[in-house]
């Protein structure tokens, strides 16, 4: 199903088309077959890698030219699938650097199996993104993933490091490479309307009454902003009182420290007795 979702994102990305349609599209669609949203769909183009999802407030039409990453997750009864597709908007400028990570995809698919350290997951996206004349991007990384957590602590990297951990039976694993035309690295910018719940606190009656709404509603998956309207009429104004208060945390915006381009793909996979299998396709 999520795999179905990113294969209606990806042709519904076209030139004049609105990102906040587009994100609401998908999710209406993850809902409509029986699941829940994982984490808003991120709408990254050109130089946002990650950590981007559209509003009323802050919506993106696409140009010709954008490179546009559209990251999707899902899941059923806490147990969560992630996906991500790159699609560029009316031109082929930068078919090669989409054809990097799918190519460091698939690549690094074939590897994982029982035993296979993340290093060496790492060390395979790195020489394939970096043979195609691009650089990997080094502070963004795959991830385990577990009920009710996204990121569940093991970290599959996007270059060759010295983590020696291994994949082991059983495990469900977010690969996603992300290639570059600028500096191989993501800082963060402003809020970008991603929200998780992060502890209760002593609060007036109204901010208690919305936290609970939140944590009974999104668990510890990320939420959006936009998602947070029909919970409670001061949604808007309440939000960043409570990551001020430390009651919820806001993800920043990634984008890519030399303003390049930035392209991503992304499968959830299991862990088998000699190999994976793919559960996004």
């Amino acid at each position: 199903m999520t795999g179905e979702a990113r294969k209606f994102a990806a042709a519904n990305v076209k030139v004049g088309g609105s990102a906040l349609k587009l994100a609401e599209d998908v999710e209406s669609l993850i809902r409509s077959k029986g699941a829940c949203c994982a984490f808003p769909v991120n709408i990254g183009v050109n130089e946002i890698a990650a950590h981007f999802t559209p509003s009323q407030q802050k919506d993106v039409r696409f140009l010709n030219g954008d490179v546009v990453k559209v990251d999707i997750g899902a899941h059923i009864d806490g147990y969560p699938a992630d996906t991500a597709v790159t699609v560029e908007v009316g031109t082929k400028n930068h078919s090669a650097l989409i054809e990097s990570v799918e190519t460091a995809l698939e690549m690094t698919i074939e590897m994982a199996a029982p035993g296979t350290t993340v290093s060496t997951l790492g060390g395979t996206i790195e020489r394939t993104i970096r043979s195609a004349g691009y650089k990997p991007v080094q502070n963004l990384t795959g991830h385990s993933m577990e009920r009710f957590n996204l990121h569940s602590g093991l970290s599959v990297p996007n270059v060759k490091n010295w983590d020696r951990s291994e994949l082991k039976k059983g495990m469900i694993v977010a690969i996603e490479p992300f290639s570059t035309t600028g500096k191989g690295k993501v800082e963060g910018a402003s809020r970008g309307g991603i929200y998780r719940v992060a502890r209760d606190r002593k609060a007036p009656s109204n901010i208690s009454t919305f936290f609970s709404r939140l944590q009974s509603e999104f668990g510890g998956f990320p939420f959006a902003g936009r998602w947070c309207e029909p919970l409670h009429p001061e949604a808007s104004t309440l939000l960043p009182k409570m990551v001020r208060m430390g009651m919820i945390m806001s993800y920043p915006i990634l984008i890519e420290a030399g303003r390049g381009v930035v392209a991503q793909a992304e499968h959830s996979v299991v862990v088998t007795d000699d190999g994976c299998d793919v559960l996004t396709r």
